[in-house]
């Protein structure tokens, strides 16, 4: 997934039409700091955003990447374990175990005729839509390059270069693609060509998470301006469009004040959707909980001890074990301050969204001290 600091940091240089170079984890063998699909931009005099290794080797790709790429052509990079026994310094820089090997492909942005992989993804975010891209990086077929690249977004046609590839190596990798918006997750592919063989990476483009925020008073501050430190878009649902709240979430995309409906239209139009109720009034969380949980979201957590929380389900006629539904929200890290708790709350929704099965935090918060959750929420209700 390709962070969206570094997708905005893109456009920002794109606007002022300054030359980058973007480094990119295509391959990684072994054990790695950094996965397939990290990424850093570079100018000419410096660093911009993202990182492809610990930080102690940017230095090192951008005076290189600059000159080994001068004729236009991208360039693979190759760090391999077995071969620096005596430099600590690269093994640690790319969290390298004794096997590992890293291959890093660099390029310059803006050449007539090819992707730039960074404005494509700039599309799908802004339409929140998910995408993939496919990179070559290995190729032994004279008529395909390396760094030869093809992308789609959901629900959208095959973009190509200008050297496309032949129908069938096209349609084989159309269709892995295809799979890999669907299931979320980038692989690695090998495909036979009519004269070789290339290896390419493919990349699954998501949207960031949108985090939709039931509360605003100031205990949820935190959990805003932290889950946009992380790249998430942040809405937050407001009862009415007073100008200190907006002032207060001058971080948050977007303060949505609206109707019921339009806020369950919006949550329906995103990717990858969590909320959190935190309105510190039993009358607004039990309409917030109602309205939300005829949605499609896949994280709701609730301020409060657990016993409030089943009773709003129950008023509510559902279902006390859907699985969506935490409370009291944040994991049992001993929070007590507006700022804990937004770590506990964020890491929690983070945990969901990268797969952690809810029985598994049902199953913790059923062992948590009662008595240290109530007071932790009490002590965030009166700050």
């Amino acid at each position: 997934m390709t962070e969206r600091s570094i997708v905005e940091a893109a456009e920002r240089l794109r606007r002022h039409g300054e030359p980058y170079l973007v480094a990119t984890v295509v391959c990684v063998n072994g054990t790695a700091y950094r996965n397939p699909g990290a990424r850093m931009i570079l100018t000419r005099f410096r660093w911009v955003a993202g990182s492809v290794s610990g930080g102690c080797l940017e230095g090192d790709i951008s005076e290189k990447g600059w000159l080994r790429t001068r004729d236009g052509n991208p360039v693979l990079f190759t760090y391999d374990a077995t071969s620096v026994d005596n430099d600590d310094d690269i093994r640690s820089a790319f969290g390298l175990g004794c096997d590992g090997t890293v291959e890093v492909l660099l390029e310059r942005v803006g050449i007539s005729g090819r992707i730039d992989a960074l404005e494509f993804a700039s599309r799908c975010l802004r339409a929140h839509k998910r995408g993939a891209m496919t990179t070559v990086f290995h190729s032994t077929d004279p008529t395909i390059r390396v760094g030869a690249r093809l992308a789609i977004a959901a629900g959208g046609e095959l973009e190509e270069e200008a050297d496309a590839l032949d129908a069938t190596v096209r349609r084989a990798i159309d269709a892995d693609m295809r799979g890999v918006i669907e299931l979320g997750r980038g692989a690695n592919r090998r495909y036979e060509t009519a004269n070789g063989v290339i290896e390419a990476l493919i990349e699954a483009v998501l949207p960031p998470p949108r985090l939709f925020l039931c509360g605003t008073g100031h205990d949820a501050v935190p959990v805003a301006t932290l889950a946009r430190a992380m790249g998430w878009d942040v809405i937050v649902c407001a009862s009415d469009a007073k100008y200190s709240t907006r002032e207060r979430f001058s971080m948050a995309d977007e303060v949505l004040v609206g109707a019921p409906h339009e806020v369950a239209a919006r949550i329906a139009e995103s990717d990858r959707a969590i909320a959190v109720v935190m309105n510190h009034n039993y009358d607004r969380d039990r309409e917030s909980l109602q309205l939300l949980l005829g949605t499609k979201l896949r994280y709701i957590g609730v301020i409060g001890p657990r016993a409030r929380t089943q009773r709003l389900l129950r008023e509510l006629e559902v279902d006390d074990e859907d699985p969506r539904v935490v409370g009291p929200a944040g994991l049992q890290i001993g929070a007590e301050t507006p700022q804990e708790l937004a770590l506990a709350i964020v890491g929690e929704a983070l945990a969901v969204l990268a797969g952690t099965p809810m029985a598994d935090i049902r199953q913790r918060l059923a062992s948590a001290p009662t008595e240290r959750v109530i007071r932790t929420s009490f002590a965030v209700a009166t700050r």
